[in-house]
């Protein structure tokens, strides 16, 4: 991932790779399990929308919810 990362970074440009995992999740995941819960569906907001809507706060605008 980092070598794809570098191969589209132009010479002389900075960027900053930033890596996260949910662990606060871990446990609450686990509890849930325990108590019988299962997942029926999952999902992600597209990075696209997030921009969309940052974009449209600073301007002003109405967001749609």
């Amino acid at each position: 991932d980092l070598d794809e990362a570098a191969a589209v970074i132009a010479p002389g440009s900075a960027a900053a790779i930033v890596i996260y995992e949910n662990v606060w999740a871990i446990p609450f995941a686990t509890a849930l399990r325990r108590a019988g819960a299962e997942l029926v569906s999952s999902g992600r907001i597209p990075v696209g929308a997030l921009l969309d809507s940052l974009d449209a706060v600073e301007a002003g605008e109405p967001v749609d919810a």
